[in-house]
């Protein structure tokens, strides 16, 4: 008898998103070679990037030649991979602005959360079904079914993440208290213990994910690893690439899916506090006027 496949290792993402695929089918806009629109298809598309590090631009090229995807399923994952960081930079600066805004900054962002909106509302807060992930990136980025099928398993590689034995995926300080804080449990999804058993508000949670949602206006999408080249020296601060790079077992690893995933569930509660607090203050301006 043939050992099974270890559940939610990178192996495992990699078998369960082609069966996804395949069952699934394609829509209209994977029917069209959207990479031939560059001259050196999807080698001078991850060359193009201007967020990669040189090195890791170079391994992702390489690594694409021993690929386990079909060639047109590769390239639209490369395509998607590139969209969809390329529309939350976009998105970097409001997150930045709105701390700006805020009476008190992070101080008094975690005082309005501790005294006005308080614990029952905090624990509402911080809970995300797993589907949401997937809505957000169809709905709000627009990805195709090939990223869909990969993401889908990533989702549940990133909430089963304890069984893979990996390292941590973080980079930042931020990232890592966040990558550790995180929980998943099937009843509500995505959490985090913002609240204790005893209804009191965990302030050193709070602390660290209002200083998470500094991180989210940058001045970097996510942290990069360090320089290993005089060229990374050269190109400057760059973001952790969008690449497959070789894992321990020398397939691909989804590491920097993983990074993302976790950082759209972090948006996902900060826009949440976000138009709370908004709210809040429209409240209180009409009552003075």
């Amino acid at each position: 008898r043939k050992d099974k496949m270890p559940r939610f290792t990178d192996e495992w993402v990699v078998t369960k998103s082609l069966f996804e695929y395949t069952v699934g089918g394609q829509c209209d806009c994977c029917t069209f070679p959207s990479l031939l629109f560059h001259p050196d298809g999807l080698k001078g598309l991850i060359s193009s990037v201007s967020d990669l590090e040189t090195d890791a631009a170079d391994a992702e090229i390489k690594a694409t030649e021993s690929s386990p995807f079909p060639p047109e399923m590769r390239e639209h994952i490369w395509a998607d991979r590139v969209k969809v960081r390329f529309k939350m930079k976009k998105e970097m600066d409001s997150y930045k602005e709105f701390l700006q805004e805020v009476e008190g900054g992070e101080a008094g962002l975690i005082h309005w959360c501790t005294e006005e909106l308080g614990s029952t509302a905090l624990r509402r807060i911080f809970q995300m079904p797993r589907s949401e992930v997937e809505e957000i990136l169809t709905n709000r980025y627009g990805i195709c079914p090939a990223y869909v099928a990969i993401m889908k398993c990533v989702v549940d590689q990133v909430a089963n993440f304890g069984i893979t034995k990996y390292d941590n995926d973080g980079r930042g300080e931020e990232e890592l208290a966040f990558e550790k804080m995180l929980t998943f449990n099937r009843r509500g999804g995505f959490m985090l213990g913002i609240v204790r058993n005893d209804a009191e508000i965990d302030e050193d949670t709070l602390f660290t994910f209002v200083s998470v949602m500094k991180t989210l206006g940058g001045p970097k999408l996510l942290q990069r690893g360090p320089k290993s080249s005089n060229r990374d020296e050269e190109d400057g601060g760059a973001d952790e690439p969008m690449r497959e790079v070789m894992n321990e077992g020398g397939g691909p690893s989804f590491r920097s899916d993983r990074r993302i995933t976790r950082l759209i569930i972090a948006r996902y509660w900060a826009d949440q506090i976000i138009s709370k607090y908004k709210a809040s203050c429209e409240i209180e301006n009409n009552g003075e006027d």
